[in-house]
């Protein structure tokens, strides 16, 4: 064997699995081609739906952690969540909040470049990056061969996190048709509408991050947050139909929010992420709704295609149950914002005949490609965990 373990990907799922295999003697990452390149959900080009290339969508993560609904995709376990959230936060205990709809906005997101880096230097010849592109592999009991461009390399376990829309070309391509499901879930930004007279969200800063108060309601699907209505943003459906930066890094949102001269998105921006100003004579309501089956991949892995009638079914819901009195609603439910949290793009019965997850196969995915549920809450938080969880219990430190 060349190494013990292999890891393909480098985003926050890699990052995870790489954190849990302090344990292995050698461990490659393959981080994709030096030269990466971004998808995109449409031909306009203004919301990324994955990056290939190192680091992963994780370069621009806008690094939200959530405290509510489950704490990993593991049994729950409440220590391990706060170990990890320490790991990177140190002056933050996340362990009064856990289980309660609270979201952690730090002031400086979790980004995966700089963390192998850190690993590097602190494994040494342990743990080695390679900028190179894995095209397929080759597994049995005994291990684990991972062709790319230009070589083969050998291990004793292999771990999958290419991401939603990759993993699943590399397993076909590997393992035989019919483990990609040409489906995969997302959230969806929704505006729901506006309220007079609300409470401001509860919010509490330290020296990591912030704290900020979010919602649960009878849609079970639907996590809703408050943020102050100022300026044109006060008028019913402005603020919907002027966000043509959202989902973009808060740092080059806020330049770009700057240019465009709009003081309502501009004010908004800065609550969504220093907290600035939350008490307001009205808020607007918005709703991060979970949308099974969102999207039809295309042919080349990364064209999707939104299914209009899911995504509308799901946002009506979530405006139908909002937990908030005299919201005045939207009178544009066609406008959605994508959620950049695409999953569920494997198909799990499929993947499991082929023996992966069986407990002596030495190929583990530990990526969104195979989480069927995440709940309304962001993923990739959980995701990293469940990743380092697993590889914990494969080198025998969980």
């Amino acid at each position: 064997m060349d190494f013990e373990d292999i890891v393909i990907g480098s985003g926050l799922a890699a990052l995870g699995a790489a954190i849990g295999l302090k344990g292995s003697p050698s461990v490659l990452v393959l981080g994709g081609p030096a030269q990466g390149r971004f998808s995109h959900y449409d031909g306009r080009a203004t919301v990324p739906s994955s990056y290939l290339g190192e680091g992963g969508l994780g370069n621009d993560w806008h690094g939200v952690i959530p405290t509510g609904w489950c704490n990993a995709y593991d049994p729950r376990d409440d220590e391990s969540y706060a170990t990890l959230f320490r790991h990177f936060y140190p002056r933050t205990d996340p362990r009064p909040r856990l289980g309660k709809p609270w979201l952690f906005v730090p002031w400086k997101p979790i980004r995966p470049r700089p963390e192998f880096a850190r690993l590097q230097r602190e494994r040494g010849s342990q743990l080695t990056l390679a900028q190179e592109l894995a095209v397929s592999f080759r597994a049995s009991r005994a291990g684990v061969a991972v062709t790319t461009a230009t070589t083969t390399h050998r291990a004793r376990r292999l771990w999958i996190a290419a991401g939603a829309l990759h993993t699943p070309g590399l397993l076909e391509r590997s393992l035989g048709n019919g483990i990609a499901r040409g489906l995969v879930s997302d959230h969806v930004g929704c505006y729901v509408g506006q309220a007079d007279g609300l409470p401001a969200p509860a919010i509490h800063r330290n020296r990591d991050g912030a704290f900020f108060q979010a919602w649960q309601g009878a849609c079970t699907d639907a996590l809703y947050t408050l943020r102050p209505a100022r300026f044109a943003y006060r008028t019913l459906d402005h603020g919907i139909e002027q966000r043509a930066v959202f989902g973009l890094p808060t740092g080059s949102a806020i330049a770009k929010i700057s240019k465009r001269m709009s003081p309502g998105l501009l004010a908004e921006a800065f609550y969504n992420r220093f907290g600035l100003f939350p008490s307001a004579p009205r808020h607007s309501v918005y709703a991060q709704v979970l949308v099974r089956d969102a999207y039809v991949v295309g042919a080349t892995e990364t064209a999707l295609a939104a299914k209009e009638q899911a995504i509308r079914t799901a946002t009506d819901a979530a405006r139908a149950h909002a937990p908030f009195a005299g919201v005045r609603v939207s009178q544009r439910p066609e406008l959605t914002i994508p959620g950049i949290h695409l999953h569920h793009s494997v198909d799990l019965p499929a993947l499991a005949r082929a023996g992966v997850g069986d407990a002596d196969f030495p190929v583990q995915v530990v990526d969104a490609s195979v989480l069927s549920e995440i709940g309304p809450e962001h993923h990739s938080f959980k995701m990293m965990l469940g990743a380092m969880a697993r590889a914990q219990r494969a080198v025998g430190l969980a």
